[in-house]
């Protein structure tokens, strides 16, 4: 059984991956649920709850761990104690033993009338206070490690149905972690993360340097850059028919949000390229993670402007996110409605064209089916025909026929 979690920063949040979960005792769905405090999600023969601590069972093993190691330090303080009770006994002792010795020789060195009669003077021993041992710090329950604030990422739609591109293998922690953004900022550029906050994904970093290597790059006409959707259309038989004679350059990754194609710009994925136009469709992920269409438009746009200011004789067609989810009813497909409608505030003149062609791949009542679009998300070889005619003829008045 599978549990997918992701935290984007303000809130938690919970889908089905496999098998039956249940939250506040109805089956979870698989698509992001908000957890709140005091929310139980139980899967299998696991129970996970969301904030505070729960209270130890009696019998249980923490309980008995707790248990020993309070026995264990009260045994420990009380010796202590006894320890030290017994060490300012024998300080204090040993003073007195002197004092009294040095008083003797005194009187016998030098007689007077005085001292036959009057009583000696013992020096008062000193009381010593008793110690306060300290409170001893009992160890937690269960072990508890406090995460970053920066580690949390919005897991990605598309991750659903397709490999993992996170490096699974162990590396050693830095002394000190970079300084990176949060993940759940959507307008900044920030790397997939690998198997530690603070480490890059090998392979999407890999990936990415494949991609800086690419023949044609020099050549392309147009560039396709994106995420998954984008990737998987440069082995449509569409994407030939309708692109292949602008010797096109296609810069999708699979998974990718805004912010991880904002840091493949900033880290060379533009350079050394000369193209008319780059085709831009990016921000399902964001949205199916927890961002917010205002969020993720922003993110969008900080990639047009990024496109322009290093390809500034290039003309930008900015797609709009294409509808996911199979029934017209889900929460997602409002929020990318939402999302590209916000897009469309991008458009300039000759420089920046918005199409929103989603419409194509839907069914009269608004419905997905699975021969256009195989998982409700990527497009089959059906889906990525419809898609390339929709935009096949502004793209080539973009391109000057």
């Amino acid at each position: 059984r599978h549990l997918r979690l992701t935290f984007n920063g303000r809130e938690l949040f919970a889908a089905a991956a496999q098998g039956t979960t249940l939250l506040r005792g109805r089956p979870l769905g698989s698509d992001w649920t908000a957890l709140g405090e005091g929310d139980e999600l139980r899967f299998g023969f696991a129970l996970l709850r969301v904030g505070g601590e729960p209270p130890l069972a009696r019998g249980s093993e923490p309980a008995r761990r707790f248990d020993r190691a309070r026995v264990a330090w009260g045994v420990g303080g009380a010796l202590l104690l006894l320890l030290a009770l017994l060490v300012v006994g024998l300080v204090s002792k040993g003073h007195h033993s002197s004092a009294a010795g040095a008083g003797a020789s005194a009187s016998a060195a030098a007689p007077s009338a005085s001292s036959a009669t009057a009583p000696a003077v013992v020096p008062a021993e000193p009381v010593p206070a008793e110690p306060v041992p300290a409170e001893p710090a009992l160890p937690l329950p269960l072990p508890v490690e406090a995460a970053p604030a920066e580690v949390a990422m919005p897991l990605p739609l598309e991750r659903e149905g397709e490999a993992t591109l996170l490096n699974p293998g162990a590396a050693a922690a830095p002394a000190k972690p970079l300084v990176a953004y949060p993940q759940n900022i959507a307008n900044r550029p920030i790397p997939r993360i690998g198997d530690q906050p603070w480490l890059i994904s090998d392979t999407w970093r890999e990936h990415h340097e494949r991609l800086l290597r690419a023949a044609g790059r020099a050549t392309a006409k147009v560039i396709f850059l994106g995420d998954s959707i984008t990737a998987g259309w440069w082995s449509a038989p569409a994407y030939k028919e309708y692109f292949g004679k602008y010797s096109p350059l296609n810069l999708g990754i699979v998974s990718d949000t805004t912010q991880n194609v904002l840091w493949r710009i900033e880290h060379g994925a533009l350079d050394g390229t000369h193209p008319q136009v780059v085709v831009t469709m990016v921000g399902v992920n964001n949205l199916a993670g927890g961002f917010s269409a205002q969020d993720t438009a922003s993110g969008v746009g900080a990639i047009v402007a990024s496109v322009q200011r290093r390809l500034p004789e290039a003309r930008v067609l900015l797609l709009g996110v294409l509808p996911a989810r199979q029934e017209a009813s889900n929460p997602l497909r409002q929020r990318i409605q939402d999302c590209n409608r916000l897009l469309q505030g991008f458009a300039k003149p000759g420089r920046v064209e918005v199409l929103d062609v989603g419409a194509v791949l839907l069914e009269p009542d608004g419905s997905i089916a699975k021969t256009t679009l195989r998982d409700y998300l990527h497009p089959t070889p059906e889906g990525y025909e419809k898609l390339s005619r929709a935009i096949a003829p502004k793209l080539e008045g973009l391109l000057g026929g």
